[in-house]
């Protein structure tokens, strides 16, 4: 009977959220938005535009030849006749750094800290120097090998750091709005059906518990619904061997243990702390203390999510949906960590969701004024 009456209480929510144009409009911007990220990256320039150079003054250095060699930026070169073509060229923004050669060679830009004036300058005294070396009887190619050899070779700790923050923050502010929307909700939702008696005629049909659970999982339906709208764009994409940043699908694969359990302790506390309340405008102030909660594993998760404090945070159930996913997703924890972290998450949910029925049950026919915790716990 519990299991027939829930499944009912289920469908109601369902139904009624589908006549929301709120719940409708929410999944498609959540799907355009993450449609967008998607193809932003196919449609926008990718920045391969040559950067020119003007070259003035008679080329024995081979500089032109030697700008055009260099692979990152890619470099065109033209010449000119005088400084005053460098200098017109760069204000009609037809060049982007002049050469003029000469003994000791002159640098003609508009930006001085620019990354491409480095670039050139590097060349121009590459070729100056081995010019010198020449007249002096010395072989620049054993110069500059003898160099190469010496500089030291670069590793870095993880190349793909920023990919993996930047999928971090997009996933953890997606979870992070879809839980504060959906807490905020159930709590309204169960606060409206209590002020107009609507409750007190379902409970004629339907047991407490069933009526807070079918509630807690039709709108965590519709969480899910949501974050299925976010993922479709990313999971196709991944299947027509599209570039996606390094681990984001194994991140939304693990970050969805976290979500689900989250959203079912949230929305559970949720529930029950709607029942506490009388009117609808209620219903705000009653769940502060869990958005906060949400705000700050948010902002932890975001500005801490990898150092000691994230690790501490991932065991705490309040805070490791919104921590674990970011910690996954920059592979800042371990296997025992997670394994532990979703263990003591779902526990807490399965003890939320005892206490959550007494309170729903003691609260949800007792009107006229908001009561507190102690109240009807005791």
């Amino acid at each position: 009977m519990s299991a027939r009456t829930t499944r009912l209480v289920i469908e109601r929510e369902v139904r009624e959220a589908a006549r929301r144009k709120g719940i409708w409009a929410l999944v498609l911007l959540t799907f355009l938005g993450s449609l967008t990220l998607v193809l932003l990256p196919e449609v926008l320039p990718d920045g391969d535009d040559n950067d020119r150079v003007m070259i003035v003054g008679d080329d024995d250095l081979g500089l032109a030849e030697a700008l055009e060699a260099v692979d990152d930026p890619k470099l065109e070169v033209s010449f000119g006749v005088d400084r005053n073509d460098i200098a017109d060229a760069i204000a009609a923004e037809e060049v982007d750094v002049g050469v003029v050669i000469a003994p000791r060679p002159v640098l003609v830009v508009e930006d001085e800290n620019s990354v491409l004036v480095d670039v050139v300058a590097g060349v121009v005294a590459d070729r100056v120097v081995a010019d010198r070396l020449t007249d002096a009887g010395i072989d620049p190619a054993e110069v500059r090998e003898a160099f190469a050899s010496a500089a030291p070779s670069i590793e870095p700790v993880d190349a793909e750091r920023g990919e993996k923050q930047a999928s971090a923050f997009l996933i953890s502010m997606v979870l992070y709005l879809l839980t504060v929307i959906l807490t905020s909700q159930v709590a309204s939702g169960v606060a409206v059906e209590k002020a107009n008696r609507v409750s007190e005629v379902l409970l004629a049909i339907v047991p407490p518990r069933s009526l807070l659970f079918g509630k807690v999982i039709g709108v965590g339906c519709i969480g899910l619904i949501t974050l299925t709208a976010a993922a479709t764009p990313v999971v196709v994409k991944f299947a027509v061997g599209g570039d996606l940043p390094s681990g984001l699908m194994e991140t939304l694969l693990a970050s969805s243990i976290w979500f689900i359990g989250g959203l079912a302790l949230f929305l559970t506390l949720a529930g029950a702390m709607g029942s506490l309340v009388s009117r609808q405008e209620e219903a705000g102030s009653v769940v502060v203390p869990l958005t906060m909660i949400l705000v700050a594993g948010y902002l932890a998760a975001l500005s801490a999510g990898d150092s000691t404090l994230g690790t501490v945070l991932a065991y705490f159930p309040l805070t490791s949906p919104m921590v674990v996913p970011y910690r996954v997703a920059v592979e800042a924890g371990s296997i025992v960590e997670y394994t532990l972290s979703a263990v003591l998450l779902y526990a807490t949910v399965f003890a939320a969701a005892r206490i959550g029925a007494v309170v729903f049950r003691r609260a949800i026919v007792r009107t006229g004024r908001r009561l507190t915790l102690r109240e009807v716990l005791r």
